[in-house]
């Protein structure tokens, strides 16, 4: 195995470990995908907790699904993550992960719509929920394709959480706070109504993602 590969099998498991650590996911929820170059891509096997990965637990695909290897089955939602990758060639690392407070938001009133904090506006976007699909099925992937081009980050009804990145690193930063803004508006709705920030705020916040942070990937402008 290259030098680059082992990196790229320690960044999966490290990242598994914090997504099971946080209660992200839990028992064998979720799955981890990174793309090494145009004809190859690594992905978590079927049926593993991504706390306890190792790098027998990896498999490697081309970009249609095909085994490259005689290792494990992939993950049963492998079709998302191959849509995703067609869609976005600019980015190389997808997590789907089922943090609680994401998911629950998707059974009541969606509060990621309106933008109530600054990290909303420059991380986050109008972070939209995905119509129900059942899980592991082609539903899925067709349910995200009116999405993903625009958007680096999404909910899918009563399902997980989606967020990708050109590394790891930032597929798991986005959706440790896409979380945590979650939990933030949940408590904020038990005690009364929610402020939002004007559209002038909003304006000079989206100046401050582009001239300050230098932020450019793709998010939903919120009305």
């Amino acid at each position: 195995m290259d030098m680059h590969r082992d990196r790229l099998y320690h960044e999966i498991i490290e990242t598994g470990r914090k997504l099971y650590r946080l209660g992200f996911i839990v028992a064998t929820e979720g799955n981890i995908s990174v793309r090494v170059n145009r004809h190859e891509i690594i992905t978590t096997r079927s049926g593993v907790c991504k706390g306890e990965l190792d790098p027998k637990d990896f498999t490697h695909i081309d970009p249609k699904g095909v085994l490259l290897n005689n290792g494990p089955a992939p993950s049963t939602e492998i079709k998302l993550h191959l849509k995703i990758y067609q869609d976005r060639p600019d980015i190389n690392c997808i997590i789907h992960a089922h943090p609680p407070y994401a998911i629950s938001m998707t059974l009541t009133e969606s509060l990621l719509s309106k933008a109530y904090l600054p990290e909303s506006v420059i991380l986050l976007g109008a972070v939209p929920i995905v119509p129900y699909a059942r899980p592991s099925t082609e539903e899925v992937p067709r349910s995200i394709s009116g999405y993903i081009k625009h958007t680096d980050i999404l909910i899918l009804e009563r399902h997980g959480t989606v967020t990708i990145g050109k590394s790891l690193t930032e597929a798991f930063q986005k959706l440790e706070i896409l979380e945590k803004t979650v939990k933030i508006l949940s408590l904020a709705k038990q005690t009364g109504k929610l402020s939002e920030l004007s559209q002038e705020e909003i304006q000079n916040l989206m100046i401050l993602r582009d001239e300050v942070y230098g932020l450019d990937y793709p998010i939903l402008p919120f009305e």
